[in-house]
């Protein structure tokens, strides 16, 4: 008999917290599932992690590559085995809690329109103690459709979707995308569909010295520039900003190291010109459209509150100033109480 849940990871030398992950999978409250997990041609513990695993719960079905192959087509190989109703991904960097599972069942169950579902994540550090950090997006399918025309609405790892809509129009990673591949693949299922995010950090999101490096960095960001991109000229908007403004659009919450003040002047221009995308007819007036332009009006404002390095940057800062005095004293006061109050991370932005 098939199980309720497939859940789909991915591992390349990810002993370090590979036993967590697993166990946060095996030990949930929801337990019809199956646990596919492919081992991308580790050469550390990994394989003797995965082999022990196996052995006590027969839940967990083993994959191993015959070599290296990469996340994308790891991901693939393990989606071809899978026969649950639902698919939900976990990355073996984080871990899931225990109701993370149940919770999203429960939701997709009782709303058979929504075909992919996320979560918030709670962010943890190396050694997996809480940061402080709460990271979330829109919860709605209006406001995650906008929030993808430049940015992905769903941390992988929260991620559960119907399998049944991948099976029905032929659906999976693109095998030509080293990065962003699941901020394509959810461009191209919500097509099919709707999106939305459960409102509690179900999913446990690490950050640790052993991600991205700088080069990788860049090159997810390319990728994910010209998804952005694509999600645009499917809804025939793609005219209505420039691939630049695009580009400058998904980096303002850059630090002042990585854009010239000229481009900070550029970047409010092209928020001002997103701001006027046009919503779908009759839901002009809904909050949740706001999401995203309050999220970069957010980076933007903190720009101001920066020492000014040169000329330019100190006319971007007085230009930005004069586009939103209040929100730039708002932004003042948000930083302050969050310092005053010891919590990590940017003051929230509502969605």
């Amino acid at each position: 008999m098939a199980p309720l849940v497939s859940v789909l990871m991915s591992v390349y030398n990810g002993q370090a917290f590979l036993a967590e992950a697993l166990d946060s999978v095996l030990g949930q409250s929801l337990e019809d599932l199956e646990f596919i997990v492919v081992d991308d041609g580790s050469t550390d513990l990994s394989p003797a992690i995965l082999a022990d695993h196996a052995a006590r719960d027969r839940r967990l079905r083993l994959m191993t590559n015959p070599a290296n192959l990469g996340l994308t087509r790891s991901l693939n190989r393990g989606l071809s085995l899978a026969q649950g109703r639902y698919l939900a991904r976990q990355d073996v960097d984080d871990a899931s809690e225990p109701q993370r599972l149940e919770s999203q069942v429960a939701f997709l169950e009782a709303n058979p329109r929504v075909v992919l579902l996320g979560s918030d994540i709670r962010v943890v550090d190396g050694s997996g103690r809480p940061t402080g950090e709460i990271g979330f997006r829109p919860r709605g399918d209006l406001g995650l459709r906008r929030y993808m025309f430049l940015n992905n609405a769903f941390f992988h790892s929260t991620v559960m979707l119907r399998r049944q809509t991948l099976t029905d129009h032929a659906l999976a990673y693109d095998e030509n995308l080293a990065y962003a591949q699941d901020y394509d693949l959810w461009s191209r299922l919500l097509e099919h569909g709707q999106g939305a995010n459960l409102p509690q950090p179900l999913v446990r999101f690490r950050r640790h010295g052993g991600q991205l490096s700088a080069t990788a960095w860049q090159a997810q960001q390319e990728v994910a520039d010209a998804v952005a991109w694509a999600n645009l000229e499917r809804q025939g908007l793609a005219g209505r900003l420039t691939r630049r403004e695009v580009f400058l659009l998904r980096r303002v919450a850059l630090g002042p190291e990585a854009l010239k003040g000229q481009e900070r002047r550029e970047q409010l221009s092209a928020l001002r010109r997103f701001g006027a995308l046009p919503a779908p007819p009759g839901r002009e007036s809904e909050p949740e459209l706001l999401c995203l332009e309050r999220e970069l009006w957010s980076h933007l404002r903190r720009h101001v509150l920066r020492l000014p390095r040169g000329r330019q940057e100190l006319a971007a800062q007085a230009a930005i100033l004069m586009a939103d005095p209040a929100g730039a004293l708002r932004e003042l006061l948000a930083r302050l109480a969050q310092r005053l109050g010891g919590r990590k991370g940017p003051p929230g932005v509502v969605c």
